[in-house]
């Protein structure tokens, strides 16, 4: 007999509670979008702090680490050891020689007279 009332409560009334439960999910998305945004933004300031101080950390290291080799280390998401920064480095230092040789040969010859 209970289920039996429940069961025509339920049938009577099933467009309000689906409306209830459209709501409510509806007002627990927008609460979390809010949250996923703000933790967005702090990861951006994070992620901003954490170069300025790998920048600061390579200059103030000795051997002349190049700041963008550790921030390219750090973004790629390898481990920050110097033999990755050094590698990357020496990569850095090739692909600009190779473009400086490619910019040389195009340079046309001339001929002085």
């Amino acid at each position: 007999m209970f289920l039996d009332t429940l069961a025509q409560v339920l049938r009577n009334n099933a467009v309000l509670l689906i409306s209830v439960i459209a709501l409510s999910s509806l007002a627990v998305n927008i609460w979390l979008m809010r949250k996923i945004v703000h933790v967005r933004h702090e990861v951006d300031h994070a992620r901003a702090a954490a170069e300025d101080a790998a920048r600061a950390a390579a200059l103030a290291a000795p051997g002349g680490i190049d700041p963008e080799a550790v921030i390219e280390v750090l973004r790629r998401g390898i481990p920050a050891t110097l033999d990755n920064v050094y590698a990357v480095m020496r990569r850095r230092e090739q692909q600009a020689r190779a473009a400086e040789e490619d910019a040389a040969a195009e340079e046309p010859v001339t001929s002085a007279k």
